[in-house]
Formats: C-alpha cells, structure tokens, sequence
C-alpha cells in the first residue's frame, strides 16, 4: 500500500469534508473524527475490508455530528438529488445483500487489478465507488465515508489519495454519478 504523507491525508480529509459541507469552523471535531476514521481505515482494510469495517468508518466519521445513525444501516427511504429533482435510494431492505456483492466484487478482482494499467485500476475504483454511492447505506456520510474508501483501495493497488477539491473539481466528481 502507498503511504501518503500526513499532509496529503488531512488535506484529503478536509476536502472531502468540504464538499459535504462539514467545516472545521462551524464542526471542529470534524477533522480529528475523519482522521480516525481515516485510520480505522488503514489498520483494516488489507485484511478485513467487509461490511463491518464500512460500519467502523463510518461510526467513527458521523458519531460526534449525529450518535444516533453512527456506524447504522439506514432503515428509512432516503432521496439525493440537485436543483434538476431529487430520487429516491435502494430500498433499505436491499442494502446488506447489495454492499455483500459490492464487496464480492472488490474481493474477486483485487488481485488482478494489481497487474492491471493504473488508468484501468482508475475506472474499475470509480465505477466501484459510484456504485457504493448509488447503494447509499446510511442517511447521513456516505460521500465521506465512500471516498475514504476509494482511497484506501486506491493506495491498496498503488495509486495515489485523490484529493478532490471544493469547487471546480467537486463538480468534475458529481458527474461520475450522472
């Protein structure tokens, strides 16, 4: 795994917080949270990335801004959207059976995306993330939740963190989901 540099994580962390809206001046536990949730992430994620280690992330991520849906599977109808309309997520019911595949999917093909091109690697992380974002396991965290872990699996096959700034590059990442 590459090791970045404890600049480029919280500069990471602070941007994909950003993005979100969760400043550090109006939230300021809001960095050091994501920095544990941050290594939560690396102690386990070679050996142990499942469904539990997303909960750990994410628990560790949200439990100071709302303790209450911390580390949960959401168990009501969320909906996303912009000024174009909103729809609504999977279906609760549907979402530990569909982050189960997800995860087969990361698992089966791990090995062979080490000798793959880094711009294959690039999609394949991509395509994995924004189907991660489209399963929108919680009510609250997954944007920060789910680019902590398409950093970890980045560095895990050798690429570098994506840092994604608030602004321009924001927008260029919202079309991923388009």
């Amino acid at each position: 795994m590459i090791k970045p540099t404890d600049e480029q994580v919280e500069e990471f962390l602070i941007e994909s917080n950003a993005i979100e809206r969760v400043y550090q001046n109006e939230y300021p536990f809001a960095l050091d949270d994501s920095k544990q949730a941050w290594i939560i992430g690396v102690l386990n994620f070679k050996e142990d990335f499942s469904i539990d280690l997303i909960l750990g992330i994410h628990r560790r991520l949200i439990k100071q801004l709302n303790k209450n849906i911390a580390g949960k599977i959401r168990d009501i109808p969320v909906y996303v959207g912009n000024k174009n309309g909103y729809r609504e997520c999977l279906q609760h019911e549907l979402i530990r059976e569909r982050l189960t595949r997800l995860l087969k999917v990361w698992h089966d093909n791990k090995e062979s995306l080490n000798k793959m091109p880094d711009s294959t690697k690039e999609v394949f992380i991509k395509q994995w993330h924004v189907d991660f974002e489209g399963i929108h396991p919680f009510q609250d965290g997954n944007g920060r939740t789910g680019r902590i872990i398409m950093n970890l699996q980045r560095l895990s096959v050798g690429l570098p963190l994506l840092i994604i700034h608030e602004g321009e590059e924001q927008f260029e990442y919202y079309k991923w989901f388009k």
